[in-house]
């Protein structure tokens, strides 16, 4: 019985971390585009993720803010399948700020889905937590 206490709180605290991320996530993400500028950009590459080719691709983003400044930048999160294709026009939200931080204007992009996504997964986490202690206990 104290086994299954015990793994109840494992799954159900899985759970609260990644329903927290998922709103730290989103929350990030809102307040990103809240200050966030858009400007048209070119895709002129792709960087792996991590060490194996294929796993997920970084964009990498040319484009031009407001103020005239020409910036080449990475996306913030890599994705599989890469988020766009060099060649690829596309529209870019980026920090007035600092104006390598950016991403696509799309739904994966704005980070949202992502939090969604993370919460989600998280309370389903700590359901299933749940079921397993009313069957055990």
């Amino acid at each position: 019985m104290l086994q299954t206490i015990n793994a109840v709180l494992v799954i159900c605290g899985l759970g609260l971390l990644f329903a927290f991320a998922g709103v730290v996530t989103a929350i990030g993400s809102r307040r990103f585009r809240s200050r966030a500028h858009r400007a048209q950009g070119l895709v002129v590459g792709l960087r792996p993720a991590g060490p194996h080719k294929g796993a997920a691709y970084y964009a990498i983003i040319r484009f031009t803010t407001r103020q005239g400044v020409h910036v080449e930048a990475e996306t913030f999160a890599a994705t599989n399948p890469p988020p766009a294709r060099p060649g690829r026009q596309v529209r870019v939200l980026y920090d007035p700020d600092i104006p390598t931080q950016v991403r696509i204007d799309n739904v994966m992009g704005r980070g949202t889905l992502l939090g969604l996504i993370c919460f989600v997964l998280g309370i389903a986490t700590i359901v299933v937590g749940f079921v397993v202690a009313s069957k055990d206990l």
